[in-house]
């Protein structure tokens, strides 16, 4: 059997432009997708490139995290963000990895003893 290596890359990628799109908008998991439309429209009211030039890269970026999060054909593989580093998005991973084990941890036996 072969396995196909560049799935677990894309996968990884994917996950890791969806943490990174989430701290930018100021969503979590949890949120449903008018509360994502809300922040993504606060954001880009701020910091739209006729309001103030400086946040043009900004914008960009807050625009294609709305992509990221919305748009569920949405291609990973050409998106780029312009203001957060590599080294960023792995702080940023390594953060909500640790965040997820406590907060799954609470869910659970949340879920366990009041149900859903």
């Amino acid at each position: 059997m072969i396995y196909d290596y560049s799935f677990q890359r894309r996968f990884s990628k994917i996950k890791r432009y969806e943490i990174v799109a989430r701290k930018l908008l100021g969503v979590s998991e949890t949120d449903p997708d008018w509360i994502i439309k809300n922040n993504y429209l606060k954001l880009a009211k701020k910091y739209h490139p006729d309001i103030n030039k400086e946040t043009e890269e900004l914008f960009k970026d807050i625009n294609t995290a709305y992509m990221i999060l919305t748009k569920r054909d949405f291609d990973v593989e050409s998106a780029r963000f312009y203001t957060v580093s590599d080294e960023d998005m792995e702080e940023l991973e390594r953060e909500y990895s640790i965040d997820s084990k406590t907060d799954n941890y609470y869910n659970f036996w949340k879920e366990r003893f009041f149900g859903r």
